[in-house]
């Protein structure tokens, strides 16, 4: 919470389903979603390319543990400061040095 995000509750029918965390600051909206300890989630986007009913392209995204991912996006830089990542990338852009299993793959 000090690093700026609200957090949700994410209901399913009988439990909760998972927790989203979301952080809107200097032009960027930072995402989290967690589902079990072993799978979270993480991405940035520019709040320009944010369009309803479109999945904006990602800035930097992350997957893994709740551990992993939560260090993750701490350690990012804030949007638009030196370091900080600023080329929008498709989600079906894959570069080197991709996991394509724990990013999901290629669509």
């Amino acid at each position: 919470m000090r690093a700026g995000f609200q957090f949700h509750h994410l209901p399913a029918l009988d439990d909760l389903r998972a927790i989203q965390g979301i952080r809107v600051s200097s032009g960027a909206i930072d995402v989290y979603l967690a589902e079990a300890p072993h799978l979270a989630s993480a991405a940035r986007f520019r709040v320009e390319d944010i369009e309803f009913g479109i999945a904006p392209p990602s800035l930097w995204y992350r997957n893994g543990t709740v551990d992993e991912v939560v260090y993750a996006l701490v350690d990012l830089p804030p949007h638009g400061s030196p370091g900080a990542p600023n080329l929008a990338r498709s989600r079906s852009l894959w570069l080197p040095g991709d996991d394509l299993l724990r990013n999901g793959g290629l669509g």
